[in-house]
């Protein structure tokens, strides 16, 4: 009866009725849509209203990819730490696949991962863009943060993610269209690992920018831009649809978007936008 009187409100059916069941129309899944949003963001005007409030508590769940991890969690999760003292915070490494489906199950409260899953009951948003290195160890040849031209190098020694990395798929159709070559590839889901591998041989390894800063230097590892053309990655955040993200989690993910993009100033301070 609700759902009759909502549809004469409006002046339009949202379900049709058979004798195999009832299914939305198109104006049926807009309504659905629309809805959630409303619900959506009525929970982040709570969860806004308690952060002012400054009686920030309870737990903050996150997932984030090994990018985030290595160079931008240590001091988002001090800072943050630091102001609120009474959050239980809770962070699990992952890759894509596995934070999609915390995000779906409500193991977390957001992550970031990289591009965005189309996946029913996930909202996503662009967090940013960046640039993919060449990483190796140190060599007099090919002076520290100065670009690379994979095609003109001698066939590379790679240590790439598994084929279900999406990043694996990128650079290998990389490579492919603009004539790379490629000796041997070494497969290996381990971050810290691929980059102890590459600072101790001659093998190398393509990473996003944000990973590379604590090799900014040079000195253990060698970090060298792609260009012509120029490879990229996007960042999205992830939650579920149908909620907010709750007012701890809204404060942690402003502090890790603040120090993404201190590390991208780093890279632009360099010549390299």
């Amino acid at each position: 009866m609700q759902t009759q009187q909502l549809e004469q409100n409006i002046g339009s059916k949202l379900f049709e009725r058979s004798a195999k069941g009832v299914i939305p129309t198109y104006a049926g899944q807009r309504f659905y849509e629309h809805a959630v949003e409303i619900i959506r963001r009525i929970d982040q005007m709570d969860s806004e209203i308690k952060a002012l409030s400054g009686g920030v508590s309870g737990e903050m769940k996150a997932g984030l990819m090994p990018t985030f991890t290595r160079a931008v969690l240590a001091p988002s999760l001090l800072n943050f730490m630091n102001s609120y003292p009474n959050v239980s915070v809770s962070i699990v490494e992952a890759y894509s696949g596995v934070l999609t489906e915390g995000v779906l199950s409500g193991d977390y409260d957001f992550a970031i991962v990289p591009q965005a899953p189309r996946r029913d009951g996930i909202k996503t948003r662009l967090l940013g863009t960046d640039r993919e290195i060449l990483v190796r160890r140190p060599d007099p040849s090919m002076p520290n943060l100065s670009g690379a031209r994979l095609a003109e190098l001698p066939p590379l020694k790679l240590v790439l993610p598994n084929r279900t990395n999406a990043r694996r798929t990128n650079f290998e159709n990389y490579a492919e269209l603009h004539g790379i070559r490629i000796a041997t590839i070494v497969s290996m889901d381990a971050m810290i690992a691929t980059l102890e591998f590459v600072a101790q041989s001659d093998f190398v390894t393509i990473l996003p920018e944000t990973i590379c800063a604590n090799d900014f230097d040079g000195k253990t590892r060698s970090l060298h831009p792609l260009l012509d053309p120029p490879l990229t990655v996007d960042y999205a955040v992830i939650q579920q649809s149908r909620t907010a993200i709750p007012p701890a989690a809204t404060l942690f993910l402003a502090e890790l978007e603040a120090q993404y993009a201190l590390l991208k100033h780093r890279w632009v301070d360099a010549g390299w936008v």
